[in-house]
Formats: C-alpha cells, sequence, structure tokens
C-alpha cells in the first residue's frame, strides 16, 4: 500500500543532522538494509520510490555549512539571499533529459513554516512553472502517481543519473562567482562528482554503496537529538579538505556521449585522444595518468594505456575468517587419520568420548561462536564478552604485532605485569604466524581446539582411575553441562526457571569457555595429572625422570592462571611430594619474576565469609535483606551463638548453591579410596578450591577469589558422574535434567537475536581507518557511567563498561582504557585518568598540546558521548575519520 516515501536531500550539518553520500535529488528504490542506497536488484529493494525533498543546487550544495540552503525550497533559497530567477536556474540544471530518462522536481513547503511570509513567493514559483512548462517539458504529477509510475517502468533496478551544472547562484553585486562546472554520476553501485575549469579537474566525491552495510539505526534506535546517517568515502573534499583527486583531464571542455545499457547508462568523456567512462560498476580512464586510490573499495587495475577502477564493496572485519579455511583442513585431516587409525586397530570408527565430547564442547561453545561476527546492528558481543574477551583480544593484538615486546596496550609507557598471560602470548603468536585474525582464534578456534583436548585428556586421565566407558562419558557431559542450584531462588521470586547461573556467585560448567585461561589451565592440569598417572603405573617410566617436565608443566599454570596455580602446589604440599612441590615452586617463581610488580599491597586478603554474607546482600544473586539485616543485629548484640548459626547457614548455602547436584560428587570422595596419586591431588585441588574463595578475597575486586571453585566444580563433576553411573535410568534421568537446568538459561542468554554490547558499522570503520595507520599511542575519553546509564542495548561498548576494545579491534596501544582489569593487576592510573578529563574539558590550548606532545600520544578518539571542546586545529589534530559520531585526530 505504500507506493512512495520521501527524505531530505543531501546536507552536511543543516539542522543538527548529517544526510550524506545517496542519491543526488532524483528517485531511487531504497536498498532493504540503508535506506540512502539505491538498490541494484527487485530483490533487495524495498518495493516503493524513494524522492529526495528540497532538490540542491547540484553546483553550490556542496559543503560543510549553510551550502545545503541553496536548493529548489522556497524558504532555504530566499534564506540565502537568492530569487524567482534562481529557482528557474535550478530546473535547468534538472532538465539534463538528454543524458537521462526523465528529471523530477518535488516543489513544496514545510508545513511548520509561516506560510505568509513565503506566500509571495510560492505564488513566483507556480507562475514560473507555468511560464517553463513547454520549455522544460513538465508533466505535474502527484507523488502517489509518480509512485505508480517510477515502479512501473523500472521493475528491477534504480535508474542510473548524470547531471551537469555550472553555478546558478544570482550572485549579490559584492561577491564572486565560482567558476567551473560540476558533472555528477552516480548509479546503483557508486557516486562520484568532478568539479572541472580550465583544463583541470578534481575528484570531489567518490562514494561506493556497499549493500553489507546496514545504516546505523536499522535495528537500533537513534537516541540523538542529531542525526548522522551517510555513506562512507573514498573522497570527500568537505569533510577532508584537500583530499580531492586531481584528473589533467578537461572534462569542461570534453565531448560527451552516452549509451544505454538495459535501466543504466554509460557516460564518456572524450577529448584529444583521452577518454574518461562511467559505466554503472567501474570507470575508465584511457590515455592519461590517474592519481593514486589506496581504497578497499576498489580494485585498481592498470594497462600500458589505462586504468580501470572497478568498485568492490568492503565491508570491514568481515572476512576475517579467510585464512581459517587451512585450520578447518587440518582438523578435518587429523579426525580422518585418527577414524583410519582407529579401524585398524579393530576399534569402532569414532571413538564415543569424541563424538559425545564434541557434541557437549560445541553446546558450551555457543556462549562463545556468535561473538565478533557481524549483525544489523553492527558487531555483536553477548554477555561478559564485551569486558573479557575484549580484554584478551586487545592483549593478543599486542602480542601479533611484537611477540618479544611486553609493553601494555591499555596504559602505553608500562609493561604487562601480575597477570597470567600464556593464554595471550599463544594466541597472539598464532595470530601472528597463520594470519588468522584474533577474533577468530578467540571465539571459533580455541574453544574447539581445547574442548577437544580437554576431552582428550580426560578420557586418558579416567582410564587410569578405573573409570568405566559409561562413567567416562558420563564425566565428559557433566564437565562441560553441570550447573548450579541458581534456578532455585530464582523459581522462588518468580523469575525464569532455566536461569541463575551464578546466583551463588561461581559461574558454571558451561562457561568454561568465557574464561579462556581458565580452559587452558584446565588442559594443562589434565596433562599434569595424566602424566603423573602413567609415571604411577608405567614400569618404565619412573618419577624421578619425570621430576623436571613435571615442575616445569605445573610452573606454567603461574602463567596459564594463577589459582590453579596455587591450588595445585597447596594439592602437592599435602599429597607429601615435596620435590615437586619445591620444583614447580621454584620454576613457577622463576617463570613469573619479570612480570611482577613488587610494592603494592598484597593479592589477597584473609576475609572468611565475604561471600556468604555478600551473597544475600547483592541485588543480583540471592538477595535475602531480611537475614542480612539480622547478621547485623547478631553482630552488633554480639549474640554469637545465632551468629555462629548464621554463619553455618549462610556457608552451607553458599557450598552447596554453587554446588547444585555436585555435592554427589563429596559423597562419592567421602565414600571412596584415591586410587593413584593422581586422584589424589585432584581430591586435594577440590578441597582447596572450595575452602580459599571462603576464607579469602582479592585485593581491589574481592568477587575473583571465586575463580579458586571453579576447579572444584569441574572434578566434582567427574566424581558426580562415578555416583549417577550406579543409578537406576529412572533416577538418573531427572538428576541429569536438575543438573543441567541453570546452563540451559545459560545458554539461552548466548542465541537471543540482540547482544548485550556492540560496535556499529560507523565505528567499525572508524577503528578499521585507525587500525590502517602507523602505530601510535590512542587516546579515548574516559568511560562515564552517568553519561552512560540511558542508552539502550545493544550498548556501544563506548557506553558498556571501561574496556579496551579500540586496541582489541585496531590493534593500537591505548594512552588509558580498561581501568577494571589495571585495578585488579595494581596499576596506578589516577594522574593518568585526571589528565585525560582535563584535556577533554580544557580551552588551554598550551596546555593541551604539551599534554598531547609529553603522553606521546599520537591519535586522539571522539565518542558521541564525549567530544573535545578546543577546536582541534588549534591543538595541532588534523582529521583522519569522521561520521558525526565517531571522529579520529592525528596529532602532528
Amino acid at each position: 500500500s505504500v507506493l512512495i516515501a520521501m527524505n531530505c536531500d543531501d546536507q552536511y550539518s543543516m539542522d543538527h543532522y548529517r544526510l550524506w553520500g545517496g542519491y543526488l535529488g532524483s528517485p531511487y528504490f531504497p536498498d532493504k538494509k540503508n535506506s540512502l542506497i539505491p538498490s541494484s536488484t527487485r530483490s533487495n529493494r524495498v518495493n516503493f520510490a524513494m524522492v529526495r525533498w528540497a532538490q540542491r543546487d547540484l553546483f553550490n550544495f556542496y559543503g560543510a555549512g549553510s551550502e545545503s540552503l541553496y536548493s529548489v525550497q522556497v524558504n532555504d533559497y530566499l534564506a540565502a539571499g537568492q530569487t524567482t530567477k534562481y529557482f528557474e536556474k535550478l530546473l535547468a540544471q534538472y532538465d539534463n533529459k538528454v543524458l537521462n530518462e526523465f528529471t523530477y522536481v518535488n516543489i513544496g513547503l514545510e508545513n511548520d513554516y509561516d506560510l505568509g511570509l513565503y506566500k509571495s513567493e510560492i505564488k513566483n514559483v507556480y507562475k514560473s512553472l507555468k511560464a517553463n512548462r513547454d520549455k522544460f517539458n513538465f508533466h505535474p504529477i502527484s507523488m502517489a502517481d509518480f509512485g505508480v509510475w517510477f515502479m512501473g517502468f523500472y521493475p528491477e533496478s534504480s535508474p542510473t543519473y548524470f547531471y551537469s551544472a555550472e553555478n546558478s547562484r544570482v550572485v549579490p553585486p559584492n561577491l564572486a562567482t565560482t567558476p567551473g562546472k560540476v558533472f555528477w554520476y552516480q548509479s546503483p553501485f557508486y557516486r562520484i562528482g568532478f568539479w572541472s575549469d580550465g583544463g583541470r579537474t578534481e575528484i570531489i566525491d567518490f562514494r561506493v554503496y556497499n549493500r553489507e552495510i546496514y545504516e546505523d539505526y536499522f535495528a537500533t534506535p537513534n537516541q540523538s537529538t542529531s542525526l548522522y546517517h551517510e555513506i562512507p568515502a573514498i573522497i570527500d573534499s568537505v569533510k577532508y579538505p584537500g583530499s580531492a583527486g586531481v584528473l589533467f583531464f578537461a572534462m569542461d571542455s570534453a565531448r560527451i556521449v552516452r549509451s544505454k545499457q538495459w535501466d543504466n547508462w554509460q557516460i564518456s568523456f572524450e577529448l584529444d585522444g583521452k577518454t574518461l567512462t562511467l559505466e554503472p560498476d567501474k570507470i575508465i580512464f584511457t590515455g592519461f595518468t590517474v592519481p593514486e586510490m589506496n581504497s578497499n573499495d576498489l580494485q585498481v587495475n592498470t594497462s600500458k594505456n589505462s586504468t580501470v577502477w572497478e568498485v568492490s564493496p568492503h565491508t570491514p572485519f568481515k572476512n576475517t575468517s579467510r585464512p581459517t579455511w587451512i585450520f578447518w583442513l587440518i582438523v578435518l585431516i587429523v579426525l580422518l587419520l585418527v577414524v583410519k587409525k582407529t579401524k585398524k586397530s579393530g576399534k569402532p570408527r569414532t571413538p564415543q568420548y569424541l563424538a559425545l565430547g564434541l557434541v557437549v564442547s560445541l553446546i558450551a561453545g555457543l556462549t562463545l561462536f556468535r561473538n565478533g561476527l557481524l549483525y544489523p546492528y553492527g558487531m555483536g558481543f553477548w554477555g561478559p564478552n564485551g569486558h573479557d574477551a575484549i580484554f584478551h583480544l586487545s592483549i593478543i593484538e599486542k602480542f601479533a604485532a611484537n611477540p618479544f615486546s611486553f609493553s601494555h596496550p591499555q596504559i602505553a609507557g608500562e609493561n604487562i605485569a601480575n597477570y597470567h598471560f600464556l593464554f595471550d602470548f599463544i594466541s597472539g603468536v598464532i595470530v601472528k604466524v597463520s594470519g588468522i585474525s584474533s577474533l577468530d582464534i578467540y571465539f571459533r578456534i580455541f574453544p574447539i581446539i581445547i574442548g577437544i583436548t580437554i576431552i582428550f585428556l580426560l578420557d586418558k586421565l579416567l582410564k587410569t582411575w578405573q573409570y568405566s566407558r559409561p562413567e567416562r562419558l558420563l564425566a565428559i557431559t557433566l564437565a562441560f553441562l553441570a550447573g548450579s542450584f541458581g534456578f532455585l531462588p530464582k523459581l522462588i521470586t518468580g523469575q525464569d526457571f532455566f536461569a541463575g547461573e551464578s546466583a551463588f556467585w561461581s559461574n558454571q560448567s558451561v562457561s568454561i569457555f568465557l574464561n579462556p585461561p581458565f580452559a587452558l589451565s584446565i588442559a594443562v592440569l589434565l596433562l599434569f595429572l595424566t602424566v603423573i598417572a602413567r609415571s604411577d603405573s608405567d614400569a618404565a617410566i619412573q618419577f624421578k625422570t619425570s621430576l623436571l617436565p613435571l615442575s616445569l608443566l605445573g610452573a606454567f599454570l603461574a602463567q596459564t592462571k594463577i589459582y590453579a596455580f596455587i591450588l595445585l602446589l597447596g594439592a602437592l604440599l599435602f599429597s607429601r611430594k615435596y620435590r615437586l612441590f619445591f620444583g614447580v615452586l621454584f620454576l613457577g617463581i622463576l617463570i613469573s619474576l619479570p612480570f611482577t610488580v613488587f610494592g603494592g599491597p598484597s593479592p589477597f586478603i584473609f576475609s572468611p565469609l565475604w561471600f556468604p554474607r555478600s551473597l544475600f546482600a547483592s541485588f543480583d544473586r540471592f538477595y535475602w535483606p531480611q537475614l542480612v539485616s539480622a547478621w547485623q543485629a547478631y553482630e552488633a548484640s554480639g549474640n554469637f551463638f545465632k551468629l555462629t548459626l548464621v554463619n553455618l547457614f549462610a556457608l552451607l548455602i553458599f557450598l552447596f548453591g554453587n554446588l547444585g547436584l555436585r555435592f554427589l560428587g563429596l559423597i562419592e570422595m567421602a565414600k571412596s579410596k584415591s586410587s593413584s596419586l593422581s586422584e589424589t591431588i585432584a581430591r586435594w585441588i577440590v578441597v582447596f578450591g572450595l575452602i580459599a574463595p571462603v576464607l579469602f578475597v582479592q585485593n581491589i575486586n574481592p568477587w575473583n577469589t571465586i575463580q579458586f571453585m571453579y576447579y572444584s566444580l569441574f572434578f566434582l563433576a567427574i566424581y558426580s558422574a562415578k555416583f549417577l553411573s550406579r543409578q537406576k535410568i529412572y533416577l538418573l534421568l531427572p538428576l541429569l535434567l536438575l543438573f543441567i537446568l541453570t546452563s540451559v538459561g545459560t545458554l539461552k542468554d548466548y542465541i537471543g537475536y540482540f547482544s548485550a554490547s556492540r560496535i556499529s558499522y560507523t565505528e567499525l570503520l572508524a577503528l578499521e581507518k585507525l587500525r590502517e595507520q602507523p602505530k601510535g599511542v590512542v587516546l579515548s575519553p574516559l568511560f562515564s557511567p552517568l553519561s552512560s546509564r540511558g542508552i539502550y542495548a545493544p550498548k556501544p561498548l563506548y557506553s558498556y563498561i571501561s574496556t579496551a576494545y579500540i586496541s582489541a579491534i585496531s590493534g593500537q596501544p591505548e594512552f588509558l582504557s580498561d581501568t577494571i582489569n589495571l585495578d585488579i593487576t595494581g596499576f596506578n592510573y589516577i594522574e593518568r585518568s585526571r589528565d585525560m578529563q582535563r584535556f577533554y574539558n580544557t580551552v588551554d590550548k598550551k596546555w593541551a598540546v604539551d599534554f598531547l606532545s609529553k603522553s606521546r600520544i599520537l591519535y586522539v578518539y571522539e565518542t558521541p558521548l564525549k567530544k573535545i571542546k578546543l577546536d582541534p586545529k588549534d591543538i595541532q589534530l588534523t582529521k583522519i575519520f569522521d561520521s558525526g559520531e565517531i571522529s579520529i585526530y592525528k596529532f602532528n
């Protein structure tokens, strides 16, 4: 029922909005993903005509200020000092029927203007239309009727248009005219504008229409009072003065030759053996040199006498996964070799543990797989990936750029310290060697590789523990999918039955891949225990000969996950393996010393029962204000008996709530005896993993010590499998369902349409531009919770939380970012944060320049939430990217 729609013609900054780069003054079929892009086929078009309101003066509109007042709209051109005579010249501009199948002019007045102010000129306009009807062969038509005609005349693609125009302005006596001529060619594939005068021609505007890039507000609302909607440009001499490309070819003197190709036009300019040909999807230059074009949107082909620019739309960060085919080929070859080997040995074609393990690890991988891909709202990040994954990607990009430098990408000038970075280092080296993007390594390749590794090692270890095949298969399932009792408090409060994974604080098994260092440390621990199990059982391998490799393997945990390292040391000590304990301790300290900064506060604080107490006081946990009040009252009154009962009750709720049905694993541990040294070590890891968070919290971020418990939950899932395997089938199935309830709810949060956070297409273009620049420190606004509070999800990462997304995606180091992890690792950044805030708010030019110079900052980044108050030119900043919302400047 919709036949036609109307949007404003191009304007750069008037009325606080920018519509820039679409079809100039010409009807088209809008693309389904972007209303400024003309469709190229019936399948990608919205089936109604889109016309432009207030069609512009094709010569004078192109500017950053009030130039858009030069239009056919009465109130516009009167405000620009023009008259009815000027309006008639614009009619002549849009006539151009020799080079177009038809032209169109939209006449009207916006209804919020006072008709009395413009009544006289409106009469003049209609008199002019009547007087010039025969001259321009006008056919007055309503918008609805035009929509019907347009859809019938162009059944497939939007048409191509070509315009040439001279300065039509009626010039006041004291204002000189701009000489020359402009030419605009626009097809469904690109738009290009030329200015030519006296033998010199400049490409003043050139942009390729990319149908894969959704407009910014396609899926998310615009919450700003300003509107920025534009097509990214190869050349935009308004936005970037001096960027015009020079052609030594006199277009204003050349002969114009046209030829039709279906709905599109081919236009050629011929002069003195030189030819410039504009085709719908390419531009051909013959007989003269052209400016060099370094654009991802063009394929440049050069021969002896000609150059061809063929449009090739580029979507930022879309093709990051192309090199991964090598990885998948290797995986396929390995799997085929395994199948071939097992077939020869008479075993089943595919080991059951491998098949089941792949299924459950792929299910757990749903928390990662969809992240870092492109959606209608941009690049999506679900759950904690908007912060935690971004942190790791930032470190990975740093090591990918230079594996032998430990400079910190989130606080320029400092080195990485007090952090276990083995996972990031390995990933960075793989990125550098393979060419595979860090996004694919982190979100898609690592989960599969580490999942297969954990499955393989766990199966091998459990065989040494005398687990039967059904017990091993069940253990693998629970190791990845077991959950907590978190659904109970959610059920009590009337919430989703499948919710509550971390209602009792600890993340559960299904979230294993959300913490890659944890997943890697599990693999290292399993390998450590498997080697010990073989040394313990194989007479050919003496334990003493395994001491050094085992010590080295255990020591690597210090740079893989410090919590695993501490638990392993405790387990070895209480298992009375003193040589191995001291070997792991010595090598672990040796490996960590170069990356440890001393002199700060202790990383751990003795704070018994912090987790159980905060559990009932936190709105997002098991909120129970009456219990918290009673607890405080008993403490204040000195009622130690009741206080002891409350403490004991809270402790039990905390432990059993997190364990879920894995408390059955505790029963199994209590009933059975350890069959080997490796199992003894695993049992001590379980014990210490449960005790540590009850007694200690981490400095700055106390909840981090809950990660000790992750290891207990992993190994208790194994013992729970042993217990469950002895149950009858009618009891086993309901128990398994209870085991995985919260895991179902967790996975549901990662398969929805909208992610929690995102990077818009526009900002991806900005980050890609920054990535292409020489290495240099980036200054970006400090995260502001107050400014970000009202922004809808999926939130842009600049409004999500303090993250290192600029360094993670662009690969450029940042002056200061992700203050959350800087707090955890003990960096003092208070002075930096003050300087950052002062820079964006200052009007002191000298201080701003001195600050940029002293801090060795090369790039300054602006978001919609924070702009610098000074004029960038006054502090030696040159614009290298500008979308109205995101701007990047280079410090000279």
